[in-house]
């Protein structure tokens, strides 16, 4: 994700009333973890060595700690899963995942229709 786009992620969590008591930067590390989430098949669970990644240690460190404090994020061995389904559910309506959706559910009803035989 581009930073302009997670500043501006990040200005809309703060104009929202609760999430404006955390620091710009958990929220940016939030946003960050969010979107890169969005795109894969855990949906709600970050690595710590994924979450180094994604920015550095020391900043990591301290947003976990105040984003868990805040009960956004949920700690459990060798990671955090994140608890903010709305923004999960909203980064992840990307079109490009909504179009694998309506494959896998298209490629779904098709097996399950009378023109497959089962083995």
């Amino acid at each position: 994700m581009k930073d302009e786009s997670v500043f501006s992620e990040v200005t809309s969590l703060r104009a929202d009333g609760p999430r404006a008591v955390l620091s710009t930067s958990a929220l940016e590390v939030h946003v960050r973890v969010v979107d890169h989430l969005a795109h894969t098949t855990r949906s709600k669970f970050v690595t710590d060595e994924v979450l180094d990644t994604l920015v550095h240690g020391r900043v990591s460190t301290m947003a976990a700690i105040e984003l868990s404090l805040a009960g956004w994020w949920r700690r459990i061995d060798g990671g955090y899963v994140v608890v903010d389904q709305e923004l999960i559910d909203a980064m992840s309506r990307h079109p490009a995942r909504r179009r694998i959706g309506r494959t896998c559910r298209r490629l779904w009803s098709f097996l399950n229709s009378e023109s497959v035989i089962p083995l």
